[in-house]
């Protein structure tokens, strides 16, 4: 058993300076001036891009994942964002299973954090 973040483990995935943006519940803080619309537009951007960098980690990612739209209702976006983050936690558990995550703490508790290189 291991312990996962997906926050860093997305920061891994994208090469990011910082954390992605893509929790639901926060895009008031994300984007505090943009229009409710807009929010959600840029959310789901980011939610394709992460789509798009676990495609080749993952097949069939995006079957994987609820179908939403941007009317859907807010405990929609709240299921699609969990289930996200389920399919970024499969994805770490793969990459340490196959030496491609590392931990980061102590014996006695650890996050693992996946790289896109093998761990000499």
């Amino acid at each position: 058993m291991i312990e996962v973040y997906p926050h860093p483990a997305l920061v891994e995935l994208a090469d990011a300076p910082r954390r992605l943006e893509y929790k639901a519940g926060n895009m008031g803080k994300y984007w505090k001036d943009l229009s409710a619309e807009k929010r959600r537009y840029k959310l789901f951007k980011t939610w394709q891009t992460i789509e798009n960098l676990l495609e080749p980690e993952i097949s069939g990612v995006s079957m994987s994942l609820p179908k939403i739209t941007l009317s859907s209702k807010v405990a929609q976006l709240k299921a699609y964002e969990d289930t996200l983050d389920a399919i970024i936690c499969a994805w770490v558990g793969i990459c340490a299973l196959e030496g491609r995550a590392i931990p980061f703490g102590d014996s006695e508790s650890a996050i693992w954090i996946p790289r896109k290189a093998p761990i000499p």
